[in-house]
């Protein structure tokens, strides 16, 4: 695959695009000065317990404290409130805690482990989300590229995605010999295939930034931040960077330097992918991600077919409708074994581009997805894996469960920040605005051509738009001409509505038709 990431440098924020084979994949922003941010430590002070939710509410110096539930409390959690309590509490105190501490066995209640204004360390496992607070958990971790420290531990895990029986027991062989008392490690897939002393150098690495923060944590008083994770750039490079990636393009020259140091350590031979880019058109828009962005975080999402996805949002719910459009009108005279094989086909599409929708939007809960019905249980099945296959390389936890009897299909998706949204990442256009209808009508056409099938294609579309698409020199019509060598025949019907459009080929059949337009 080939996998390009353009950063977009602004005044007060960063917004990074992972593109692969040319397509949006994923979209983050990174903002200045922010609060807080997931992974980021705080020594936090217990502010009240929730007895019925089995929680307690950890004032870690914002407005809002943070939601720590009594499953997020980590096996090391006593070695962490007895290394806190030897720095930050008094004689009395301290025997309250112990005291806690040694009648915790078999409770399974957060108010036998914790008091109202114990100090206590906790990371930040998710963000903020609609009305919800910061989520934290006291199962502390220091992610590398390669490994996970986990402190006060002492289990070595791997990766399951690591397959090969000879280099797991190199691995793990490897790393219990260079790994400290006192500390466990998760190692990653990354680490397939790593030599040895690049896993050493990062361990030290990790053990170093530990110490930094237990320093921290005896010299600060609560509430306070004692390990500020890195930048999401940064994050996002030690946890997809591959030899897929062919290109990393950046409009700010001291971002290019960060990643050029930060290469230069985990693959000093890409180091020349890296390009500052320097042109007057805004970078975002060089690569058309700005256009893609428009096309594909709308309520409708086009297919490359005609077929469109309807997707409806609630807090907790997303339900997913694939629409065929136009395509039932145009197999009508198809046999039943054409039409079921044209609907799998359009199932099969909007498939991918589901599990591309749920990693650029970052949806996360329960996810409904009511595909085209379909009888016969081999498509069903065919269907179920390529969904599968489709979302093994999404990073975020989730399950798949196989198509009901209604044919629907259900997941669970888990995220760590707000789901992104068209409006969220530019509001300088609204929903339908003339500049979404002209790059959804590009994108439908670009679509068509691929197919090859597809010849002397006339758009026939509403007056005004018609009179639109011809004006000025060079036109967007000419300009459609230039860039798909193709001349799109464009014919005005007065009795469309405006965002009305047909596409017909050279038989004059309907190959692609207009839905209701956001």
């Amino acid at each position: 695959m080939n996998k390009e990431l353009i950063i977009n440098a602004e005044e007060q924020k960063v917004k990074i695009a992972l593109l692969e084979e040319g397509k949006l994949l994923e979209l983050h922003r990174d903002v200045f000065n922010k609060e807080f941010s997931v992974g980021d430590i705080y020594l936090g002070v217990v502010k009240k317990i929730l007895h019925g939710l089995n929680a307690a509410i950890i004032d870690i110096g914002h407005s809002k404290g943070g939601f720590l539930h009594y499953d997020d409390i980590g096996f090391q959690t006593h070695k962490i409130l007895d290394l806190i309590s030897n720095n930050h509490t008094k004689k009395k105190e301290k025997k309250l805690v112990l005291n806690n501490l040694k009648n915790q066995e078999n409770k399974n209640s957060i108010c036998h482990i914790l008091h109202i204004g114990q100090k206590i360390l906790v990371q930040i496992s998710k963000e903020p989300i609609s009305n919800k607070g910061l989520k934290l958990t006291t199962k502390i971790c220091i992610p590398g590229r390669n490994i996970i420290l986990i402190p006060f531990s002492e289990k070595i895990s791997i990766s399951k995605k690591i397959k090969d029986i000879k280099e797991i027991n190199r691995l793990i062989s490897y790393i219990k010999k260079i790994t400290p008392n006192s500390f466990g490690i998760i190692i990653r897939t990354a680490a397939n295939n790593e030599r040895e002393e690049v896993l050493n150098e990062e361990l030290i690495f990790l053990v170093k930034k530990w110490k930094k923060t237990s320093n921290n944590l005896m010299k600060l008083p609560p509430p306070v931040r004692v390990l500020n994770e890195s930048s999401k750039t940064y994050c996002l490079l030690r946890d997809i960077f591959n030899d897929d990636f062919k290109s990393i393009c950046c409009n700010n020259n001291f971002i290019c330097q960060e990643i050029h140091s930060y290469l230069s350590l985990i693959s000093p031979k890409k180091t020349n992918i890296i390009r500052y880019y320097k042109g007057n058109i805004p970078i975002f828009e060089k690569y058309g991600i700005e256009k893609q962005i428009q096309i594909f975080l709308g309520k409708n999402v086009p297919l490359e077919n005609g077929a469109y996805l309807i997707i409806e949002h609630t807090e907790a719910l997303h339900v997913i409708d694939v629409n065929s459009g136009m395509i039932n009108h145009m197999m009508k005279n198809c046999t039943e074994s054409e039409r079921m094989n044209n609907i799998l086909k359009i199932n099969l599409l909007a498939a991918t581009e589901i599990a591309r929708q749920l990693r650029l939007r970052d949806m996360g809960g329960i996810i409904v997805v009511d595909f085209i019905d379909m009888s016969d249980s081999i498509q069903k099945k065919q269907l179920y894996e390529h969904l599968k296959e489709k979302m093994k390389n999404d990073r975020a936890k989730h399950q798949i469960l196989p198509p009901n009897k209604f044919g629907l299909v259900q997941f669970t998706r888990h995220r760590v920040r707000p789901e992104l949204k068209k409006m969220n990442i530019n509001n300088k256009h609204s929903k339908n605005s003339p500049e979404n209808y002209i790059y959804h009508l590009e994108f439908v056409i670009e679509s068509i051509i691929k197919n090859k099938n597809h010849k002397k294609i006339q758009l026939h579309i509403h007056s005004f738009v018609s009179a639109y698409l011809k004006k000025g020199f060079p036109s967007i019509q000419q300009k459609w001409l230039l860039k798909y060598k193709k001349w799109i025949r464009i014919i005005p019907r007065d009795s469309f509505e405006y965002t009305e459009y047909k596409i017909l080929n050279k038989n004059r059949e309907i190959v692609s038709s207009s839905f209701s337009f956001h």
